[in-house]
């Protein structure tokens, strides 16, 4: 969770000047790269699986809500060279940047997530051949849908669509119609918003579900049929809470989150198969009234399977496993399960001194 950390608990009431001050602060550091020359660029790990990978934006309107989306697939175009964060244009990417990295505790990363570029094409064509089995994705509380970019283009990589969503509002930053919309930050401490933002969340993601046949690649080559959901902390919860009213996603995978948050509401029933793959040793208690299969990664942070290690932060974040490391038991995890469940192939569970599996 972006605002839960041993840090402290963050709730967003700071004082306003404060908050404003640091936050031209940093974006004054992150614009800076585009007046300087190249800055820092981060090296997200480029996908292991045997396809190369493309990106495309796409936007889905509801009344006066918009929400962005990111589509990740496999293509047989060769791998190009496109910015790490999708926008309009460098000034909007940076300001995305430094948002993001405020609400993260890392704002001395802005810097790199403006300058970094991804081994991937934009718009390309899709890869010839059938369907192709659907994932979507919810980021965590206060955090962007292209802070786990390199996690989902490992599974594009892989024959997966991944349709990644930005929760309009309570992501730091979005681009809409050119211009960007800056989010309110989020209170954890707070039952009633926490519970308004899950069921915003599950809305979202129920458009996304409605109008899957309208994206680009999905809406031509997504096997409707195959779905899953995915998310990291309030992403997974986001992810459980989906699933239990939509019958259309067989699987959740739920990356370091609780399968409840703490005064929100139960744990979801549902019959079909949930992984939690935790983040350290610890796992939330939310979890023992659950059937879950759950996978802890000891060394791990919060942040291990997202790209915040790549751009560095600290070890009560992002823990002392090797950030490359991190990423591939991560998405070998994730990957291996959805083979068992979306695709009907029994891959093995990746085996590594570092995984211990639990009885749910």
């Amino acid at each position: 969770m972006a605002w839960l950390h041993r840090r402290g608990r963050a709730t967003g009431k700071q004082p306003i000047r404060r908050r404003t001050i640091a936050a031209v602060a940093v974006l004054l550091l992150a614009g800076a790269t585009w007046i300087t020359g190249p800055g820092p660029a981060a090296a997200v790990p480029a996908p292991s699986g045997p396809h190369p990978v493309a990106r495309t934006e796409a936007a889905l309107t509801a009344g006066a809500r918009t929400i962005l989306l990111s589509i990740w697939y496999p293509t047989t175009t060769k791998p190009g060279a496109a910015p790490y964060i999708p926008a309009s244009s460098l000034a909007a990417a940076a300001q995305m940047a430094s948002k993001a990295a405020l609400w993260l505790h890392t704002p001395a990363a802005a810097p790199a997530m403006s300058a970094t570029v991804l081994p991937i094409s934009v718009d390309a064509p899709v890869a010839e051949g059938g369907l192709l089995p659907v994932v979507i994705w919810s980021p965590a509380l206060g955090t962007p849908r292209w802070i786990a970019s390199g996690l989902l283009m490992e599974l594009a990589s892989r024959g997966y669509v991944v349709v990644a969503i930005d929760h309009t509002g309570e992501s730091p930053a979005v681009e809409v119609g050119g211009r960007v919309q800056v989010g309110n930050p989020p209170d954890a401490a707070d039952h009633a918003f926490m519970q308004a933002a899950l069921d915003m969340r599950v809305r979202d993601t129920r458009l996304v579900l409605s109008q899957l046949h309208t994206l680009p690649v999905v809406g031509a080559r997504g096997d409707l049929d195959r779905m899953a959901m995915a998310g990291h902390s309030y992403g997974g919860q986001t992810a459980m809470a989906t699933m239990a009213v939509e019958p259309r996603i067989r699987t959740s995978l739920v990356l370091d989150g609780p399968a409840v948050w703490d005064g929100v509401e139960a744990a979801p029933d549902t019959d079909r198969p949930v992984l939690l793959l935790a983040m350290g040793a610890m796992v939330h208690a939310s979890w023992t009234a659950t059937d879950a299969s759950i996978v802890t990664l000891e060394g791990a942070g919060h942040y291990t399977g997202t790209d915040m290690p790549t751009f560095g932060c600290a070890t009560d974040l992002c823990g002392t496993i090797d950030p490359n490391r991190g990423a591939a038991i991560t998405s070998a995890v994730m990957a291996a399960w959805l083979s068992g469940h979306l695709l009907g192939v029994d891959a093995a569970m990746p085996e590594d001194p570092a995984l211990r599996w639990r009885a749910g």
